[in-house]
């Protein structure tokens, strides 16, 4: 943990430790991060007990595991037991640290109203439909979390990496097109009937959201 601590901090992420043990009773004061991260250094789920913990206790905490096993069973078990994220094993710090920092903004947005904007777009978050001026979109579950990450990441160029480590996860087995394919599917629902244009593509690199004027 001391390395991911020195390494999140050179991405500008404080983090403190702490070493919970089965049957302990979570701190108050741990509920009030923005993020708690449960490392799994073993294929013991009795960690993940402290998911349950947070969740009974209405933190508004984003609970992330990160496993160092790669094991499907505690990907399984985390995902069944609430938690907001699964990272495996190895991971660069930087992408750990795009990862958090999308949850931690994503959960702001959330927090503050259900619904997420951008130029004529709107998400309802709650309900999860979409509408663009005064036409309801129908979009696919990875749709509409791709349109909700251009969304909170309007105006920056994103990789087809962060893209795929959002929407995705980065270790499931995918076509090496697949991010390509559904933003093409994406791009014709939500761009196709519309004059400006808000998807585009930066050639070699990724894509980006916004207004021409603004790429």
């Amino acid at each position: 943990m001391g390395d991911l601590q020195k390494g999140l901090s050179y991405e500008n992420i404080s983090i403190h430790s702490k070493v919970w043990r089965p049957g302990e009773e979570i701190d108050d004061n741990l509920l009030n991060a923005n993020v708690l991260i449960i490392h799994c250094i073993s294929p013991d789920f009795s960690i993940l007990e402290a998911i349950q913990k947070i969740k009974f206790k209405k933190s508004s905490a984003t609970v992330v595991i990160l496993d160092e096993n790669q094991n499907e069973k505690t990907r399984g078990v985390s995902e069944n037991l609430g938690a907001d994220k699964y990272i495996s094993q190895p991971v660069s710090f930087r992408n750990l640290a795009f990862e958090l920092k999308s949850l931690v903004y994503k959960k702001e947005y959330e927090k503050e109203c259900h619904w997420l904007r951008a130029f004529n777009i709107w998400l309802d978050l709650e309900h999860r439909f979409v509408k663009r001026e005064k036409h309801v979109i129908p979009l696919r579950n990875k749709e509409f979390s791709l349109l909700e990450f251009f969304i909170i990441n309007r105006g920056k160029v994103l990789t087809r990496n962060e893209i795929l480590e959002y929407v995705w996860d980065r270790n499931a087995n995918f076509a090496s097109n697949t991010v390509d394919v559904h933003i093409n599917r994406l791009r014709k629902k939500i761009d196709g009937p519309f004059k400006d244009k808000l998807i585009h593509t930066i050639h070699c690199i990724g894509y980006s959201f916004g207004k021409n004027d603004e790429n």
